[in-house]
């Protein structure tokens, strides 16, 4: 009976120990993916900000090449 007894505490000890270790693995991929999420959206912020900036003087540069026609023309 001292045999079994002590077979099913270490056995139920390593399968406490085995689930620990895979808890800790899950929360480190976790944290792993939500830090590249966040990355990722610092960066499509950022390019966010890059393609406005580039849109108004698209706009800006339209404006100016629409006038230079009218005084070629004109």
């Amino acid at each position: 009976m001292t045999v079994l007894g002590a077979f099913l505490s270490a056995s139920f000890a390593l399968i406490r120990y085995a689930m620990a270790q895979h808890r800790a693995m899950t929360d480190r991929f976790v944290s792993f993916l939500e830090a590249s999420l966040r990355r990722q959206e610092e960066v499509n912020a950022r390019f966010q900000a890059a393609l406005e900036d580039l849109t108004e003087n698209v706009r800006e540069n339209s404006t100016v090449l629409g006038r230079l026609a009218e005084r070629v023309q004109g």
